[in-house]
């Protein structure tokens, strides 16, 4: 499994101020090498220039050999100087242009692939006080620039990002063992990214060879044809993202076991941290153009708006969180292959995952949900799915809520997850992640007049294809919509007899309201499965 290189490179960089900086700077600076050692990099230092007032390193490299599929990663400094502010605090600056490269051999392949990137960050300078055991850190950056490029010969993948006014706050606290805590949070007004990709395009490649027959001089000439190696695919995107704000905590156990080479030891050991992003309004837009098979090339372009977004990462032995969302999102796509233009908002548009990511003989909670609310299309979709605007065309939405236990019986976070193992007695290898509860809290849809609203509970033994439990749901405007299908001339009346034949089995009228439907699911012992009391398997 690959190192957590973002976190990891992002690290780097903002570490390249004092990370557990003491009062002088030649203690932030040995402290600074021991913190990037007890991650696992190598330091290097071209050279040093150290008095009792300040430091200058030059050339300074941080190094990853890559282990298994994971890549090897360097990044070079070209000079930190560290220097005794003279109240107490430690003033520490990186000057010159920064790069960073990352690459590694897929397997059976002779190339490496992976980016480099050069970075700037001109003004920038931390500013550290406190003791050993409780140091905070303040960060100030007006601009950091990066610029990036995939290793590729044959495409051209260029990247850049700029961020503005960058400000951040750290506090590390260490314990007498040498175990750490840190809290931090920062901000920044701005963020603007470009990419501009470029390449032999895959439909050129594959254009088979054509010869000129032996009597063509006498036929019409015919129109010129692209020159197939000379054909590129091309993509450019830009993004824009305003008041981006970050926070979070993290520890790190004490001895020499780090989460870049060993994750799941360190996190039994107590490695763990949690990240929330959030930004204000968010906007994108792209362009592409690829070559087909027939030699005419399609162009497409596309845009989309968010008024503000958030989005969670955390990670402890008791698990992987993963969570995000979007608020008043709209999204524009046309095509020259395309019909039509693909239009459509929504007001809300989040999930969140959870997981359990160290194995244990006992079980384990985990979550999924997802939620769509408002969803709404343009009316050129609308035109050419219901042209007579037989259905109705209130926002829809759609809403997964589901949480429950499973036994988790192999570490997720080693390399080579998941591991092989025996087959069972029924001849399947069984899963790493074993369900042995499952609680549907809401599953309900939304959408052209129907709904639907499902809930229940149920449990798993060593079969998870034979539960125990029970669900329950409501169905509303189902007769409805069928009825409006029909009408629209979507579904012939005569195939309506198998659909409304399982809604008889598996549901029930509400009386008093025969479009309003009920259903009860239940799983009982031997696999015996029964829908409202009457057995169905």
């Amino acid at each position: 499994m690959n190192r957590p290189l973002a976190t990891s490179a992002l690290a780097l960089i903002l570490g390249a101020g004092p990370a557990l900086a003491d009062v002088t700077p030649a203690e932030v600076w040995q402290s600074l090498q021991d913190s990037y050692e007890q991650m696992g990099y190598a330091v290097q230092v071209g050279s040093e220039d150290a008095s009792d007032e300040a430091i200058t390193l030059t050339d300074v490299v941080l190094t990853v050999d890559g282990e298994a599929d994971a890549p090897d990663m360097v990044l070079t400094l070209p000079e930190i100087v560290l220097t005794a502010v003279g109240d107490g605090t430690v003033r520490s600056v990186v000057g010159g242009q920064m790069t960073l490269e990352s690459s590694a051999v897929p397997e059976g392949d002779d190339e490496a692939v992976g980016f480099s990137m050069t970075m700037d960050a001109p003004g920038n300078e931390t500013i550290s006080s406190g003791t050993p055991e409780a140091l905070t850190h303040d960060v100030t950056m007006p601009t950091l620039t990066m610029s990036g490029r995939a290793l590729d010969d044959q495409n051209e993948v260029p990247l850049t990002a700029t961020l503005t006014g960058v400000t951040g706050s750290q506090t590390v606290t260490t314990a007498a063992d040498g175990a750490s805590t840190q809290t931090f949070e920062g901000r920044a007004d701005a963020l603007e990214a470009q990419i501009t990709a470029s390449g032999p395009s895959l439909a050129a490649t594959d254009a088979p060879e054509t010869e000129t027959a032996p009597d063509a001089t006498d036929a019409p000439e015919a129109p010129d044809a692209p020159a197939a190696t000379a054909e590129t695919d091309d993509f450019q995107a830009t993004i824009t993202i305003a008041d981006l704000t970050m926070q979070g905590d993290g520890t790190s156990p004490a001895g020499e076991v780090n989460f870049g080479s060993q994750p799941t030891q360190a996190l039994q050991a107590g490695f763990g941290g949690k990240g929330s992003f959030a930004m204000g309004a968010t906007s994108g837009s792209f362009t592409a153009s690829t070559l087909t098979a027939d030699g005419s090339r399609n162009d497409s372009e596309g845009s989309f708006q968010a008024a503000g977004g958030t989005l969670a990462v955390g990670i402890s032995k008791d698990g992987l969180s993963y969570e995000g969302g979007l608020t008043d999102m709209t999204t524009n796509l046309t095509a020259t292959d395309m019909p039509f233009p693909i239009a459509y908002g929504a007001a809300e548009n989040r999930f969140r995952l959870a997981m359990p990511i160290v194995a244990s003989d006992q079980e384990q909670p985990f979550a999924l949900t997802y939620v769509l609310d408002g969803l709404t299309l343009d009316d050129a979709i609308w035109q050419a799915l219901d042209p007579e605007a037989a259905l109705p065309r209130d926002p829809a939405s759609l809403t997964i809520d589901l949480e429950g236990t499973a036994l988790l019986t192999q570490n997720f976070m080693d390399p080579d997850f998941p591991q092989p193992v025996e087959p069972g007695p029924d001849g399947a290898a069984p899963m790493p992640l074993q369900p042995r509860s499952l609680t549907i809290k809401e599953l309900a849809l939304d959408a052209v007049g129907a709904t639907a609203d499902l809930s229940g509970a149920l449990t798993f033994g060593e079969d998870p294809s034979q539960p125990l439990g029970k669900v329950e749901g409501t169905f509303g405007g189902i007769n409805g919509l069928l009825d409006t299908l029909v009408a629209m001339g979507v579904v012939p009346q005569e195939q309506l007899m198998g659909p409304r034949m399982m809604m008889a089995m598996f549901a029930r009228p509400v009386e008093g309201n025969p479009d309003q439907l009920q259903t009860e699911i239940e799983f009982r012992e031997g696999g015996a499965i029964f829908a409202n009391g009457q057995q169905i398997q």
